[in-house]
């Protein structure tokens, strides 16, 4: 970042002949060098002794970007043919300048960061804040036990389907997105703004996949790195089993590879059942549905005409 700041106000300051276009390489290698020279020896110091004083930092960058300067010169020299800019003392005073006070702060932005914030252990199980309504008691309808977080994610899957289909088959947006993901070169020549669906596409699925870890932290009462993991596999076996591409086929797939899981739990009798074999039934679902149906339970096989 210190190098990309220091080329920008460097690159500034150098007199550019608009004339011709400027070459990659050659015209900037004055400035690319007193940059990289600068931070580069700015770097072995602090690598060096951790302690020096600010007149030492100062007299290491300097001395770096001169030597980076020298060393972009002869290499501009080298290819003068191809050379369009003009080397100025100012652009390589400005560069340097400039990465060194990047350079610097950023490092006492990262080391105060690193012995003043108490960061948790990404390795240890955080525990996920509890909900009242959620997560208290269990409920018992007849002889079955149901958590309340179940209950959460069964009534946040129907809510979010109801509004995911209303936002694609009712809203401009929706139809957009629709006719972006079929022909995007298409959708642009009737007025869409792609980019923007893309955004809106993104974000969609950020809100959709916030909803989906806040469901699983409920069920598991703990977070950790790896808790997405395993989920993200299910969610493609699911969309998958559902059909790529199906809104519906992917709420489908995940009720059904979710009921597959409970059934082959409960009643798979010997060393195939069990809670640790659960995920390997999952996984037996989405291989036999790639077999004998591959475009998944409601995916429309598309068959392509010359």
């Amino acid at each position: 970042m210190a190098i990309a700041i220091g080329y920008v106000v460097g690159a500034r300051q150098a007199k550019v002949n608009l004339n011709h276009p400027v070459s990659k390489w050659n015209d900037r290698a004055p400035l690319l060098g007193a940059a990289v020279g600068a931070v580069v020896l700015w770097g072995v110091v602090r690598l060096y002794n951790g302690d020096v004083s600010a007149l030492y930092i100062v007299v290491a960058v300097v001395g770096g970007a001169i030597v980076g300067t020298a060393v972009g010169v002869l290499a501009g020299r080298l290819a003068k043919k191809g050379a369009r800019v003009e080397i100025n003392v100012q652009a390589v005073a400005a560069t340097a300048v400039a990465s060194a006070l990047t350079a610097e702060i950023g490092w006492v932005i990262f080391k105060e960061l690193i012995n003043k914030v108490e960061w948790p252990s990404a390795k240890q199980r955080i525990p996920f804040p509890q909900l009242d309504v959620v997560t208290g008691t269990a409920l018992q309808v007849g002889g079955v036990t149901i958590q309340r977080s179940a209950i959460f994610t069964v009534a946040a899957l129907v809510v979010c389907a109801v509004l995911l289909w209303f936002f694609i088959n009712r809203t401009r947006l929706g139809r957009g997105m629709q006719a972006v993901s079929q022909d995007p070169d298409t959708a642009r020549l009737m007025g869409i703004n792609v980019d923007r669906i893309i955004v809106v596409a993104f974000a969609l699925g950020a809100v959709l996949a916030a909803i989906a870890g806040v469901s699983q932290g409920l069920q598991n009462n703990n977070i950790d790195f790896r808790m997405g993991f395993l989920a993200g596999l299910k969610a493609f076996t699911a969309a998958v089993l559902g059909g790529i591409g199906n809104v519906y086929g992917a709420v489908v797939g995940g009720l059904v590879l979710g009921v597959v899981e409970a059934m082959a739990t409960q009643y798979i009798p010997g060393q195939f059942g069990g809670s640790t074999w659960k995920d390997v039934w999952a996984f037996v679902i989405l291989i036999l549905v790639l077999v004998f149906r591959p475009q998944g339970l409601l995916g429309a096989r598309v068959v392509d005409r010359a």
